[in-house]
Protein backbone atom coordinates (compact mmCIF):
# COMPACT_ATOMS: atom_id res chain seq x y z
CA UNK A 1 0.00 0.00 0.00
CA UNK A 2 1.52 3.74 -1.06
CA UNK A 3 -0.17 6.62 -0.62
CA UNK A 4 -0.51 9.38 -3.41
CA UNK A 5 -1.98 13.35 -3.48
CA UNK A 6 -1.54 15.79 -5.57
CA UNK A 7 -2.73 20.13 -6.77
CA UNK A 8 -3.52 21.23 -10.22
CA UNK A 9 -4.20 25.05 -10.06
CA UNK A 10 -2.52 28.72 -9.95
CA UNK A 11 -1.48 28.95 -6.30
CA UNK A 12 1.45 27.52 -5.13
CA UNK A 13 1.30 24.70 -2.49
CA UNK A 14 4.07 26.12 0.79
CA UNK A 15 6.92 23.59 1.42
CA UNK A 16 4.79 23.65 4.87
CA UNK A 17 1.92 22.47 3.39
CA UNK A 18 3.87 19.81 1.05
CA UNK A 19 5.61 18.47 4.43
CA UNK A 20 3.03 17.91 6.38
CA UNK A 21 1.17 16.20 3.63
CA UNK A 22 3.96 13.93 3.32
CA UNK A 23 4.68 12.88 6.62
CA UNK A 24 0.51 12.60 7.19
CA UNK A 25 0.73 9.94 4.21
CA UNK A 26 3.57 7.70 5.97
CA UNK A 27 1.20 5.68 7.07
CA UNK A 28 0.92 4.45 3.60
CA UNK A 29 3.77 3.74 2.69
CA UNK A 30 6.88 4.45 4.94
CA UNK A 31 9.95 3.44 2.99
CA UNK A 32 9.88 6.59 1.19
CA UNK A 33 8.52 9.74 0.56
CA UNK A 34 9.02 12.55 -2.07
CA UNK A 35 6.83 15.32 -4.61
CA UNK A 36 6.87 16.75 -7.58
CA UNK A 37 6.49 20.37 -8.98
CA UNK A 38 6.14 21.42 -11.81
CA UNK A 39 5.18 24.73 -13.69
CA UNK A 40 3.80 25.61 -16.83
CA UNK A 41 2.44 28.83 -17.68
CA UNK A 42 -0.03 29.95 -15.06
CA UNK A 43 -0.59 26.44 -14.50
CA UNK A 44 0.87 24.74 -11.02
CA UNK A 45 1.06 20.88 -10.54
CA UNK A 46 2.26 18.89 -7.44
CA UNK A 47 2.27 15.08 -7.17
CA UNK A 48 3.20 13.64 -4.09
CA UNK A 49 3.99 9.83 -3.27
CA UNK A 50 4.77 7.72 -0.19
CA UNK A 51 6.11 4.03 -0.71
CA UNK A 52 5.78 1.09 0.59
CA UNK A 53 8.52 -0.93 -1.13
CA UNK A 54 7.47 -4.22 -2.30
CA UNK A 55 8.70 -4.68 -6.10
CA UNK A 56 11.70 -4.05 -6.83
CA UNK A 57 13.33 -2.56 -3.21
CA UNK A 58 16.14 -0.37 -4.94
CA UNK A 59 15.70 3.83 -4.76
CA UNK A 60 15.61 3.73 -8.67
CA UNK A 61 11.85 2.54 -8.24
CA UNK A 62 10.67 5.90 -6.04
CA UNK A 63 7.93 7.20 -6.92
CA UNK A 64 7.21 10.20 -8.46
CA UNK A 65 8.85 8.29 -11.45
CA UNK A 66 10.37 10.42 -14.25
CA UNK A 67 10.56 9.11 -17.67
CA UNK A 68 11.43 12.00 -20.56
CA UNK A 69 8.30 14.40 -20.18
CA UNK A 70 6.03 11.68 -18.42
CA UNK A 71 5.77 11.51 -14.83
CA UNK A 72 3.89 8.93 -12.39
CA UNK A 73 2.57 8.39 -9.03
CA UNK A 74 1.08 4.95 -8.62
CA UNK A 75 -0.68 3.02 -5.45
CA UNK A 76 -1.69 -0.28 -6.06
CA UNK A 77 0.32 -3.55 -7.82
CA UNK A 78 -0.46 -4.88 -11.45
CA UNK A 79 -0.11 -8.58 -11.03
CA UNK A 80 0.86 -9.54 -15.02
CA UNK A 81 3.72 -6.62 -14.98
CA UNK A 82 6.02 -9.69 -16.28
CA UNK A 83 4.22 -10.61 -18.62
CA UNK A 84 3.33 -7.38 -19.72
CA UNK A 85 7.43 -6.20 -19.21
CA UNK A 86 8.01 -9.21 -21.79
CA UNK A 87 6.15 -7.66 -23.93
CA UNK A 88 7.59 -4.37 -24.46
CA UNK A 89 10.50 -6.15 -24.51
CA UNK A 90 10.64 -7.80 -28.24
CA UNK A 91 10.05 -3.96 -28.71
CA UNK A 92 13.43 -3.39 -27.65
CA UNK A 93 12.41 -1.20 -25.06
CA UNK A 94 15.52 -0.75 -22.31
CA UNK A 95 14.24 -0.94 -18.30
CA UNK A 96 15.69 0.61 -15.79
CA UNK A 97 13.84 -1.08 -12.93
CA UNK A 98 12.19 -4.09 -12.37
CA UNK A 99 9.48 -2.41 -10.83
CA UNK A 100 5.32 -2.78 -12.44
CA UNK A 101 5.80 1.20 -12.04
CA UNK A 102 8.10 1.91 -14.89
CA UNK A 103 5.64 -1.38 -17.18
CA UNK A 104 3.00 1.01 -16.21
CA UNK A 105 4.32 4.43 -17.54
CA UNK A 106 5.85 2.49 -20.56
CA UNK A 107 2.54 1.13 -21.48
CA UNK A 108 0.68 4.38 -21.15
CA UNK A 109 3.36 6.27 -23.18
CA UNK A 110 2.68 3.28 -25.70
CA UNK A 111 -1.05 3.24 -25.68
CA UNK A 112 -2.55 6.00 -24.13
CA UNK A 113 -5.44 5.30 -22.24
CA UNK A 114 -5.94 1.98 -23.93
CA UNK A 115 -3.11 0.68 -21.17
CA UNK A 116 -6.16 -0.13 -19.21
CA UNK A 117 -7.14 -3.25 -20.81
CA UNK A 118 -3.58 -4.32 -20.90
CA UNK A 119 -3.21 -4.54 -16.71
CA UNK A 120 -4.62 -7.24 -14.21
CA UNK A 121 -4.45 -5.81 -10.66
CA UNK A 122 -5.30 -2.81 -8.08
CA UNK A 123 -4.33 0.45 -8.82
CA UNK A 124 -4.83 4.21 -8.64
CA UNK A 125 -2.84 6.13 -10.36
CA UNK A 126 -1.91 9.85 -11.99
CA UNK A 127 0.40 10.58 -15.14
CA UNK A 128 1.37 13.77 -15.91
CA UNK A 129 2.41 14.85 -19.28
CA UNK A 130 5.13 17.95 -18.72
CA UNK A 131 4.96 18.53 -22.00
CA UNK A 132 1.27 19.67 -22.87
CA UNK A 133 0.29 19.58 -18.67
CA UNK A 134 -2.05 16.87 -19.44
CA UNK A 135 -3.02 14.74 -16.17
CA UNK A 136 -4.39 11.36 -16.53
CA UNK A 137 -5.65 9.84 -13.95
CA UNK A 138 -7.38 5.85 -13.18
CA UNK A 139 -8.33 3.51 -10.62
CA UNK A 140 -8.85 -0.22 -10.97
CA UNK A 141 -12.24 -1.85 -12.04
CA UNK A 142 -13.59 -2.38 -8.64
CA UNK A 143 -12.27 0.68 -7.07
CA UNK A 144 -10.08 -1.67 -4.71
CA UNK A 145 -7.72 1.28 -4.49
CA UNK A 146 -9.59 4.64 -4.50
CA UNK A 147 -8.57 7.61 -5.92
CA UNK A 148 -10.83 10.83 -4.54
CA UNK A 149 -10.62 14.25 -5.91
CA UNK A 150 -12.41 17.23 -5.24
CA UNK A 151 -12.50 20.83 -7.22
CA UNK A 152 -13.71 23.87 -6.36
CA UNK A 153 -14.68 27.48 -7.56
CA UNK A 154 -11.11 28.59 -8.48
CA UNK A 155 -10.52 25.66 -10.96
CA UNK A 156 -8.21 23.78 -8.61
CA UNK A 157 -7.95 19.84 -8.65
CA UNK A 158 -7.38 18.53 -4.84
CA UNK A 159 -6.85 14.46 -5.34
CA UNK A 160 -5.57 11.84 -3.13
CA UNK A 161 -5.54 8.18 -1.93
CA UNK A 162 -7.32 9.05 1.54
CA UNK A 163 -9.49 12.47 1.81
CA UNK A 164 -7.39 13.28 4.78
CA UNK A 165 -4.53 14.04 2.06
CA UNK A 166 -6.98 16.34 0.02
CA UNK A 167 -7.87 18.27 3.38
CA UNK A 168 -3.95 18.72 4.41
CA UNK A 169 -3.51 20.04 0.89
CA UNK A 170 -5.99 21.98 0.76
CA UNK A 171 -6.11 23.91 4.66
CA UNK A 172 -9.33 24.33 4.44
CA UNK A 173 -12.34 22.89 6.27
CA UNK A 174 -13.81 20.20 3.72
CA UNK A 175 -17.63 19.03 4.51
CA UNK A 176 -17.32 15.04 3.18
CA UNK A 177 -20.58 14.04 4.97
CA UNK A 178 -23.43 13.98 1.95
CA UNK A 179 -26.53 15.19 3.34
Amino acid sequence: MCGIAGYFGKEKLSPKIISSTLNLMKSRGPDHSESFTHFKGNKRINLLHSRLSIIDLKQRSNQPFILGNYVIIFNGEIYNFEALRKYLNIDNRKFATNSDTEVLLKYYIKYGAKCLEYFEGMWSLVILNTKNNKLFFSRDRFGEKPLFYMSNVKNELYFGSETKFIQSLYEKKININSN
